[in-house]
C-alpha cells in the first residue's frame, strides 16, 4: 500500500512535467497558459486502472489531495514568474543582480549549516521533485530560476576561509562587482608568478571586483584585468588574500586545451546546474557546440573532457531563451556554446600582460 508521504510525491511527480513546461520561457508571452490541476481526478484514474487488473489501491484522503493541489498551483505560479524574469536577460548563462532576486526560503525539516545570500535550502515537494530528488529532505538553490540541487560549499573552501583567504579553482562560483554571478573556468599562475583565473567575458568588465560566492565573507579577492568580448573570456588577477588550486569541489583539471570530436561526451560544473554532461555537436576553431545543460550563473564554467579543460561555457547557441532549468528536462533545452580553451590561451599570449604563460597549480 502507498504511504501518504509517498502518495503525495507520486501525484506531484506525475503532474510536474505539465506544470513546468506549460510555464516555460518557450511560451514567449506574458499571459502564460495555466495547467489544469486535479490530483484527485488523476489518482482515481490510476486507481481504476489498477482495479481492472485486480490490484487494490488505498482510498484517497481528500485533505492530502487538497494539499497537493495547493502545492502544485503555487509551483505553477512560481515557475511562470521565474520564466518571465528569464526572458528579460539577454545573456542566458549569466545571472545579473543575484542579491536582488533571492528566493524566499521554505520551512525546513532540518536546517543545514552554512548559509549566505545565494544559499537557499528548500524542502517543499515541488523543489525536491524538480531537482530530480523526490525523496530528499531538502535541496539547495543558489541561482534564481534554477531547480537543480546546486553544488555545496566544499570543505577546502571553508578551510581557506578560516585562514582569511578565498580558494579558487575550476567551477568556483563568483560574484562579479557584487551584481553578477558566474562560474570560474580555471585558476593558476602566469609566467610572472601572478595568481590568475579565467571566466566568461560577458560576466563583467575591466576593473570589476571578484568575490568567491563560497567565501563571500572574505570580500573581493580579485579583479578583472582584461577581456575579449569576441572570444567571450575575461582574465582575473587574484590578490594576496586568494589561493588557487587545480582541484575544487570534486572537479580536477590536469591539462589544458585540445579538441573533441562530434559525438564525444563533455561535462561542465556550474553554480546553477552543477555537473552536467552532453554530446558534442561541432568543434570549430574558436567555439564548440554541445548539448550540455547550462543556464544563468553557469557562464564561465569549465568544459571538460575527463580531466582536460577544453573550453569555457559562454551561453545558449540558438537565439531562443530555453535554458536548462531542471534535470527533468533531460536534453530538451537550448544547445550550449563554449569558447575553446586553446583559442583563449593563444589570445592571452598574443595580447601580453597578466595571464601570459598560464599554468596550472601543482595541486
Amino acid at each position: 500500500m502507498l504511504g501518504i508521504s509517498h502518495l503525495k510525491k507520486v501525484l506531484v511527480g506525475s503532474a510536474f512535467a505539465g506544470v513546468f513546461f506549460l510555464a516555460s520561457p518557450a511560451v514567449g508571452a506574458q499571459e502564460l497558459p495555466q495547467a489544469d490541476i486535479d490530483s484527485a481526478g488523476f489518482f482515481h484514474h490510476v486507481r481504476d486502472g489498477r482495479a481492472a487488473s485486480d490490484i487494490q489501491a488505498p482510498e484517497l484522503d481528500r485533505q492530502v489531495a487538497g494539499s497537493v493541489d495547493s502545492t502544485l498551483r503555487n509551483a505553477r505560479d512560481t515557475v511562470a514568474q521565474n520564466a518571465w524574469q528569464g526572458n528579460q536577460y539577454a545573456e542566458p548563462a549569466t545571472n545579473p543582480n543575484p542579491l536582488g532576486l533571492l528566493e524566499q526560503p521554505t520551512q525546513l525539516k532540518q536546517k543545514p549549516l552554512g548559509t549566505n545570500p545565494n544559499y537557499r535550502w528548500k524542502s517543499d515537494i515541488f523543489s525536491t521533485v524538480a531537482a530530480g530528488k523526490p525523496d530528499a529532505d531538502f535541496v539547495l538553490h543558489r541561482v534564481p530560476g534554477s531547480w537543480f540541487d546546486a553544488p555545496r560549499i566544499p570543505e577546502e573552501s571553508d578551510v581557506a576561509m578560516s585562514q582569511g583567504k578565498s580558494l579558487y579553482g575550476p567551477g568556483t562560483p563568483i560574484y562579479v562587482n557584487g551584481n553578477t554571478m558566474c562560474t570560474l573556468s580555471v585558476a593558476g599562475y602566469d609566467d610572472a608568478g601572478r595568481k590568475v583565473g579565467l571566466t566568461a567575458g560577458h560576466c563583467g568588465n575591466e576593473g570589476d571586483a571578484i568575490t568567491s560566492a563560497d567565501s563571500y565573507h572574505i570580500g573581493p579577492t580579485g579583479t578583472i584585468v582584461s577581456k575579449n568580448s569576441n572570444l567571450d573570456y575575461a582574465v582575473i588577477e587574484f590578490g594576496s588574500n586568494a589561493e588557487v588550486t587545480r582541484t575544487y569541489n570534486g572537479v580536477t583539471v590536469n591539462s589544458l586545451g585540445g579538441a573533441v570530436r562530434p559525438g564525444e561526451t563533455v561535462c561542465k560544473q556550474g553554480v546553477a546546474t552543477g555537473k552536467t554532461c552532453g554530446m558534442t555537436y561541432q568543434q570549430a576553431q574558436n567555439i564548440q557546440v554541445n548539448q550540455v545543460c547550462a543556464m544563468m550563473g553557469d557562464s564561465g564554467a569549465p568544459l571538460l573532457a575527463n580531466d582536460r579543460l577544453i573550453g569555457s561555457i559562454s551561453g545558449g547557441f540558438l537565439p531562443v531563451n530555453f535554458p536548462c532549468r531542471t534535470p527533468l528536462q533531460g536534453p530538451v533545452h537550448n544547445p550550449t556554446a563554449a569558447t575553446n580553451m586553446d583559442a583563449v590561451l593563444a589570445d592571452v599570449y598574443r595580447r601580453g600582460g597578466v595571464g601570459v604563460g598560464f599554468t596550472l597549480p601543482e595541486a
